[in-house]
């Protein structure tokens, strides 16, 4: 009983500690990507935390994330932090999930699915606690399965992923493959688990 209550507290540490890695090396994934709507608020930090501001400079939603995105599709990726940890690496349990234009949850993990990437064409990868890769939409309903090693963003219709037997591939949004590759990928060190699956968002991504 104890080793199931604790799952989700691992899965929390793993995540944080995995991206924590990819904000060193990439200073700038804090404030989302090309795909960001500029119309919508635009993420800022203050004292170590990030909130958001409109077009000029007034604070919208007050600096209170640990990471956040621009908006993407409506909504914008965000972490907020939760109970403080000793270890030097992971400062907080975190929770993962997206907010509206108001700073409204639109949904978010509870310890149950980690979170990387921004919209694209409504939908959005997620990757299930010690689980595979999937996909959902605008409301946090799970429209293509965790069943991937690791699942891309769309466009025109497809994404790439990553196949349970490690071959790249393309998935439609009704979560039909085309496309299968013949080769399988190499596993890459620290950044997948033992059955293959990507433990976070990769540094390159394996499939295009």
């Amino acid at each position: 009983m104890l080793r199931g209550a604790l799952r989700p507290i691992v899965c929390a540490v793993i995540c944080a500690v995995i991206f924590a890695g990819q904000q060193v090396s990439d200073g700038n994934s804090r404030a989302g990507d090309s795909r960001s709507d500029r119309r919508s608020p635009i993420p800022v930090e203050r004292q170590g935390k990030w909130g958001y501001a409109d077009n000029v400079g007034n604070i919208v939603i007050p600096a209170q994330f640990s990471l956040a995105h621009r908006c993407s599709d409506g909504l914008a990726l965000v972490w907020f932090g939760g109970i403080p940890l000793t270890d030097p690496i992971v400062k907080d349990f975190v929770k993962m999930g997206y907010i509206d234009r108001t700073g409204r949850w639109a949904f978010a993990s509870n310890f149950k699915y980690c979170f990387y990437d921004d919209f694209s064409e409504g939908l959005v990868p997620f990757r299930q606690q010690f689980g595979k890769w999937g996909y959902m939409d605008r409301t946090g309903r799970i429209v293509i399965k965790p069943r991937f090693n690791w699942a891309g963003d769309f466009s025109n219709g497809a994404a790439p992923v990553l196949t349970d037997t490690n071959r790249c591939a393309n998935t439609d949004r009704a979560g039909k493959i085309t496309g299968r590759s013949d080769s399988e990928i190499s596993r890459l060190k620290f950044e997948r688990n033992r059955k293959g699956t990507f433990l976070s968002k990769p540094v390159v991504s394996p499939c295009s």
